[in-house]
């Protein structure tokens, strides 16, 4: 892997990571051009590859939102968000079909 360890930035979003584990370190890989959040405790070191551009607030959210112990959580609100936008799916089909059928065109 072609990048370097970023021990320090100017929000301080390194010192910020440490203190809530202190196995994590920010990585910025060349070849994606992404700032990545490893976990040196894991022997998949790898814990996220952050969507910004800059080392910010947002990571340490980010971080926060997506630990290990929020798991169950964050898959409660994913599979809700999921059936609520299946649920809207099947209902413009039913609804495209109703008419359909009430326009007399065919399935």
């Amino acid at each position: 892997m072609t990048g370097r360890v970023i021990d320090d930035d100017m929000f301080g979003v390194c010192r910020r990571l440490k203190s809530i584990d202190d196995g994590y370190f920010v990585f910025l890989n060349y070849k994606t051009g992404k700032f990545e959040v490893h976990n040196k405790k894991d022997a998949h070191t790898l814990c996220l590859v952050l969507p910004y551009d800059r080392l910010d607030e947002r990571t340490v959210r980010r971080v926060l939102y997506t630990r290990a112990e929020r798991v169950a959580q964050i898959t409660e609100r994913m599979e809700r968000d999921n059936a609520r936008i299946e649920a809207r799916r099947i209902r413009a089909a039913v609804d495209g079909a109703v008419a359909a059928c009430a326009g007399g065109g065919a399935l």
